[in-house]
């Protein structure tokens, strides 16, 4: 092999290694832009789980025990605050 296959050998060699970086480059970022969208669809289906109108109905239960414990003279209210604390912390 003569000097002048050698240096076109090196250079089919580097083209090679150039295309085969950007093939995996472009597949990298392929990959990372599948995974952001998924995580973009996630977000989104989340968002839309959690409707205006589950959260008006836990405002409304929240109310009516409100309303409950300022109604109900009978009954230890303290005890029902401290109740309704307990289960705040487990419920976010």
């Amino acid at each position: 092999m003569g000097p002048a296959e050698a240096i076109a050998a090196v250079a089919f060699a580097g083209v090679a290694i150039g295309v085969l970086i950007t093939i995996g480059t472009s597949f990298q970022r392929w990959i990372a832009y599948k995974q952001r969208k998924i995580e973009v669809e996630a977000e989104a289906y989340r968002a839309r789980s959690t409707s205006p109108s589950d959260y008006t109905e836990m405002l409304e239960e929240r109310v009516r025990v409100l309303e409950r414990i300022a109604t109900d003279r009978g009954q230890d209210i303290a005890h029902q605050i401290e109740r309704l604390r307990d289960q705040g912390s487990t419920v976010i």
